[in-house]
């Protein structure tokens, strides 16, 4: 069994997982928006700031 821990300023998230669990892939329909709100947040990065 796999044993996932996350640590963080807030707490902490222990998951067990078997081995044999089936985790599902992303749909294709999240992986398009996320990489078009990657795309606008690099964008929005790269642009100059007038400080």
């Amino acid at each position: 069994m796999a044993h996932i821990i996350h640590s963080g300023a807030h707490g902490v998230l222990e998951i067990d997982i078997a081995d044999d669990a089936a985790i599902p892939e992303p749909s294709q329909e999240l992986l398009d928006r996320a990489l078009a709100g990657w795309k606008r947040f690099i964008g929005e990065a790269e642009e100059p700031h007038d400080d």
